[in-house]
């Protein structure tokens, strides 16, 4: 050892805990391999306080080697799970020379240290390592066999190909030996490890033992091995059609195990014609697999079943259809014409919302074809108009302005008061709401108001509040529009001016002008004699004034 690295060795007995951690930082940078700085490091652990078992444990990982095991092994039982972790590793670094001490640890240890010493054992990736690991196959404690299996599952990849070669062949020898020929359990674990290994010929193996001559415990491990496995080719091919045989199987665990290799693999392209016959198997789950199959190319075809399956009794498989026409661009025709015949609310509805997506590719004259289409539905009280609605608002919420508008008209002059009202009163959620549709709105209110002078009554009638918002917009000549309009009446009239000669200010002014249009208008009716009444008791009362107010 050169002078330098036994001062810093020495470092390592040191009072100062921090002089402790450099010199275990330095002697992990510099990883001499010298016996007595591996005996200092170790001595050092005895009493170190985490931060410096972890400055030790960097410095072991560096050096490796058989002769820090001794002084790591003891950590296996730490609390801190890093320092646990670490030290397994490190014990794992030292190859498979560990083996045999591992196989004396393993022996005496509790249930929980035996965990990790598999996991150990798992990293190494030697003969004498994965022979005790399939030893402990029969343990008795089946979780600690799933733990077996599990750290082989971690730890293979980290394995090169040739060692991976080597460990299956080993497995699969073990396999065959009369102990394990007699232990199904055991048998089923070294399926699941042949496929966690993945070794090129493992699909040979284990798909022998998923054929249904065999147990179903064993098939379908056998199963889980298979979808492990990282297939091209002609073997990936080979297996899809294997798995494809047991999709119309009772148990519906091999059907799934099948569905989910079938899915990772690659296509087969001779099966496409076998996915419509599955549209009908009693298993749910392989009705939408073979349902996403057929959705997932936008031609012509498939765009026309997937129309027949919008109908399809199983529900998954019917949102399977309409996610996919919703994607499939080359779908607009079909479900525009199909929308076109739909008479049924709740369907127009879905093909409302299957065509949102589909929105922007829709041309004006189409647009147009359904806005009149609409219009006929809300006319006649057919609740399709909704749904059609829905699909005119997602191109242009004007389109459905326009038409709730024109239609509002045509019950106005129809005098059908109480559609009119409802057409404007949806017009009064749309951002393009205006005065003239504010107008138009209340005067189909006044036409179906029961015109009653009850202040209390008026105070709440939505004609009059609509004609108050109208007054306050200087620019909008109300009194003018009034005198043109033809559907209302004296009675109507005196209603209106009646409720503003009540008010004061302009709102008064307001309400005389009309009762002295009724007076003029209708001079002989009882509203016409009504309105000069009103006018005269208001000449002779002293002006209106609004109350002062009132004193806090």
């Amino acid at each position: 050892m050169d002078r330098t690295i036994r001062q810093i060795t020495g470092m390592l007995q040191s009072p100062d805990g921090m002089r402790r951690c450099a010199a275990a930082m330095v002697l992990g940078e510099l990883a001499p391999h010298d016996a007595a700085v591996v005996t200092a490091l170790g001595e050092a652990l005895r009493d170190a306080n985490q931060l410096l078992t972890r400055y030790v444990l960097e410095a072991f990982e560096s050096i490796g080697g058989r002769g820090v095991v001794p002084y790591v092994l003891p950590l296996l039982d730490a609390e801190d799970m890093e320092t646990k972790m670490r030290a397994a590793s490190i014990i794992a670094g030292a190859g498979g020379a560990m083996v045999g001490e591992l196989r004396k640890q393993f022996e005496k240890a509790s249930p929980t240290q035996k965990r990790v010493l598999i996991d150990i054992l798992a990293r190494i990736h030697s003969r004498d390592a994965m022979q005790l690991i399939l030893d402990v196959l029969f343990d008795p404690d089946f979780e600690l066999v799933k733990e077996a299996c599990q750290a082989v599952r971690r730890h293979s990849h980290d394995a090169t190909p040739k060692d991976r070669q080597a460990l299956h062949k080993q497995t699969v020898k073990f396999m065959t030996s009369a102990r394990v020929k007699k232990n199904d359990r055991v048998l089923t674990s070294c399926l699941l490890l042949v496929g966690y290994l993945g070794a090129p010929d493992a699909r040979n193996v284990l798909v022998k033992y998923t054929l249904p001559k065999n147990l179903g415990y064993i098939r379908r491990n056998a199963l889980i091995g298979v979808n492990g496995l990282q297939l091209t080719g002609s073997a990936a091919t080979a297996v899809v059609k294997q798995m494809f045989k047991y999709l119309g199987e009772a148990d519906p665990q091999i059907v799934q195990l099948a569905l989910d290799i079938i899915e990772k693999q690659p296509p087969v392209n001779s099966l496409d014609g076998q996915w419509v016959k599955l549209l009908k198997s009693k298993h749910a789950n392989v009705r939408s697999f073979a349902a996403r199959k057929l959705a997932a190319t936008d031609t012509p075809a498939s765009n026309k079943l997937m129309m027949a399956l919008l109908d399809h009794d199983d529900t998954q498989v019917s949102e399977i259809a309409a996610g996919a026409l919703a994607r499939h661009k080359k779908a607009t025709s079909l479900l525009l014409a199909a929308l076109a015949k739909e008479r049924q609310t709740e369907t127009a509805w879905r093909l409302g919302k299957i065509l949102k997506p589909h929105s922007a590719s829709i041309d004006k004259a189409t647009v147009k074809k359904f806005a009149a289409l609409a219009a006929r539905d809300l006319e006649a009280g057919h609740d399709r108009y909704e749904a059609l609605f829905y699909f005119l608002r997602n191109i242009d919420p004007q389109i459905v302005d326009t038409v709730l508008n024109d239609v509002g008209l045509k019950f106005k002059k129809a005098k059908k008061w109480m559609k009119a009202v409802e057409c404007f009163k949806q017009l009064m959620r749309s951002e393009g709401f205006d005065r003239d549709q504010r107008y138009e709105l209340a005067i189909v209110n006044l036409k179906q108001s029961a015109k009653d002078l009850a202040p209390h009554l008026r105070g709440e009638d939505h004609a009059l509040r609509g004609f108050q918002v109208l007054l306050t917009d200087r620019t909008f000549k109300l009194l003018d529009r009034l005198k043109k309009e033809k559907c209302l009446d004296a009675a109507d009239l005196f209603y209106v001016g009646f409720h503003f000669s009540e008010n004061f200010g302009e709102d008064n002014k307001f309400g005389r002008q009309v009762l002295e249009y009724v007076a003029k208008r209708w001079p002989a009716s009882k509203d016409g004699k009504a309105a000069k009444n009103k006018l005269k008791l208001a000449a002779v009362a002293p002006a209106a004034t609004p109350p002062p107010p009132a004193v806090s």
